[in-house]
């Protein structure tokens, strides 16, 4: 059976690729790559296809394609048309242990830095202003002081759950198909006006698109934060930008926009208590080697004509564990 490699990521090295092609050889499998994720590759003798978010799986390709399986390096899988895929019988897979630990522990630093107001007392620090009497009027707040809201039980989310629970955190959770047995079910629009954080973590869909519209956004307390490394179309990030703006939320963190680079990027940075970055938290040194990793994993399920380890069908769902 043959697998091609088609897009490499900038944080992959070489080394990165032989090892997967190493494992991937291991498993008696042909190895082949194509990096280029703007050149359509030739489909003809693979049987399954490796690819990374820049590599857009359509309808049309999967035409071309009589192979069985399309893993993606990635935890997101937008850029792969899975209702096509399966229609033609192909399974798809994902990579999202290799970024789970550091999106938690960004998306924590984060909601920390932001429920204890740490930029606005760094702001100070660099004006030269000892702020220690600004205190009571700035009402830093524990992340205990209230429940936190956790949308998206997946992988990550689940992950993120088990990191606020050992922090003494109240940790309540939305999730069409169910959320971890230890976490408060909680519908979204009633929850919103209760909890003092809200942790995006899941996935884009149909039904998560714009799911932190405008109007969900109002009905945040206005003490409370608001994290996004999930995808960028879930939030409405100029809306939320306004509402920290006009005193309506307390903070915003950013990782990821609905359209990168992101053209308001400064604009929004100037904002205090907004802090944005360059879809950064899934990266730690080391990516590229645990994304070889979780590529090889699924392979070798597929190599024993196993479901994938994080499988994903047309409503998303996946294997919970």
């Amino acid at each position: 059976m043959h697998v091609l490699r088609w897009g490499q990521s900038a944080y992959e090295t070489d080394d990165d690729l032989a090892m997967e092609q190493a494992g991937a050889e291991a498993l008696g499998l042909s190895f082949a790559r194509a990096p280029d994720a703007r050149r359509r590759p030739d489909l003809g003798g693979v049987d399954a296809l490796v690819v990374t978010s820049k590599c857009r799986v359509d309808a049309e390709l999967l035409a071309r394609f009589a192979g069985s399986l399309v893993l993606t390096t990635t935890s997101g899988w937008d850029h792969i048309d899975v209702a096509a895929a399966r229609a033609r019988g192909v399974a798809v897979g994902r990579s999202p242990l290799a970024r789970r630990d550091a999106v938690v522990e960004h998306a924590l630093a984060e909601l920390l830095s932001l429920v204890r107001r740490l930029p606005a007392l760094y702001r100070a620090a660099r004006d030269d202003r000892w702020a220690r009497a600004e205190l009571p009027a700035l009402a830093p707040r524990a992340l205990t002081d209230r429940p936190v809201l956790v949308v998206g039980q997946g992988v990550i989310g689940r992950s993120m759950n088990r990191a606020l629970s050992c922090l003494g955190v109240e940790v309540w959770g939305t999730d069409p198909r169910g959320v971890d047995p230890d976490v408060r079910p909680v519908e979204l629009d009633e929850a919103l006006p209760q909890v003092g954080a809200v942790t995006l973590h899941c996935a884009l869909s149909p039904t998560s698109r714009d799911l932190m519209s405008a109007e969900r956004i109002r009905r945040m307390a206005p003490d409370a934060v608001l994290v996004n490394t999930a995808r960028g179309d879930v939030m409405d990030p100029a809306a939320a930008v306004s509402a920290v703006e006009e005193g309506r939320l307390r903070g915003l963190a950013c990782d990821v926009f609905p359209e990168e680079p992101y053209p308001a990027l400064a604009a929004g940075a100037q904002v205090s208590g907004v802090r944005f970055t360059p879809h950064a938290s899934g990266y730690t040194v080391g990516l590229g080697r645990r994304v070889a990793e979780g590529v090889v994993a699924g392979l070798s399920a597929w190599a024993q004509g196993q479901p994938q380890p994080y499988g994903v069908t047309e409503a998303g769902s996946e294997p919970r564990r």
